[in-house]
């Protein structure tokens, strides 16, 4: 599961990013909204509603800055707390609707991610000095390695894989030195 922690940290970062621009599209209606002139009718106020837009666009850009700064603390292995928090802010942003399909995978996605033991093992490991590289390859078994499956199996089949390698050898030269004779 450690080796998933970097996949978080860019999620997080793309989704902080798309969060971001929302808020920015908020903000910009709610600036919108004040610039109109107030009509005719019993409708409320301009300026309450770009209020409300632009307050709740500025909140949710921050929002959207808490998960960018977090994912990119998460992929280098540091503050895993930060990373916790922002998949909690997720639950704010569920109220808006239009986040709801990015937030609720990626909250429940990096809440599993970041709950595991290993995961914590990691960070802790980062923070005493080790570089993430490190962290994934001692708590992942192949990261890194070109090497199959086949070679994690029990030592009674490596034995008897050997001893099989062994006779084929020993079968090789014993045609070699046949050969050698007839050759004579």
């Amino acid at each position: 599961m450690v080796g998933q922690v970097r996949v978080v940290g860019i999620l997080m970062l793309v989704h902080g990013i798309t969060v971001v621009l929302f808020g920015g599209v908020l903000v910009a209606v709610g600036v919108m909204l004040m610039a109109m002139p107030a009509g005719p009718g019993g409708g409320p106020e301009p300026w309450i509603m770009g209020g409300m837009y632009g307050g709740g666009g500025v909140l949710i850009a921050i929002l959207g800055v808490l998960h960018s700064v977090a994912g990119v603390r998460v992929m280098g292995m540091k503050n895993r707390v930060l990373g916790l928090v922002a998949l909690f802010s997720n639950t704010l942003l569920l109220m808006t609707c239009y986040c709801t399909l990015t937030a609720i995978p990626m909250m429940i996605y990096g809440l599993i991610v970041l709950f595991q033991s290993d995961v914590t093992r990691a960070f802790e490991m980062v923070a005493a000095g080790a570089t993430p590289e490190e962290a994934v390859r001692r708590f992942t078994g192949h990261y890194g390695d070109v090497r199959d499956d086949y070679d994690d199996m029990s030592d009674s089949r490596r034995d008897w894989e050997d001893e099989r390698r062994r006779r084929r050898q020993e079968d090789d030269d014993l045609r070699l030195d046949l050969d050698d004779e007839r050759r004579d």
